[in-house]
């Protein structure tokens, strides 16, 4: 495996490709499409802390908020929601 790897890059890639695949060249599309970024954001929080809580892995809210890019206290807010 690659020592850094960058999955908001890869991210923003995929929503790009989806997005000209999806709107093409037709104004109209856009009313086609529904992106809740704060609740896609919510998810892949989930899915990174839930990961690790999953195989009982140690320091579960630092890394995360590190992973994140975000403060531990960030992570305790969003995991009462």
């Amino acid at each position: 495996m690659k020592n850094h790897i960058d999955l908001g890059a890869e991210t923003v890639l995929f929503v790009r490709t989806r997005m000209e695949e999806v709107l093409g060249e037709e104004p109209e599309n856009i009313n086609k499409v529904e992106f809740n970024v704060k609740e896609v954001k919510e998810h892949i929080f989930h899915l990174f802390y839930d990961y690790q809580v999953r195989r009982g892995w140690p320091h579960v809210a630092e890394r995360t908020a590190d992973v994140l890019g975000m403060s531990r206290a960030h992570v305790y807010e969003l995991l009462k929601k």
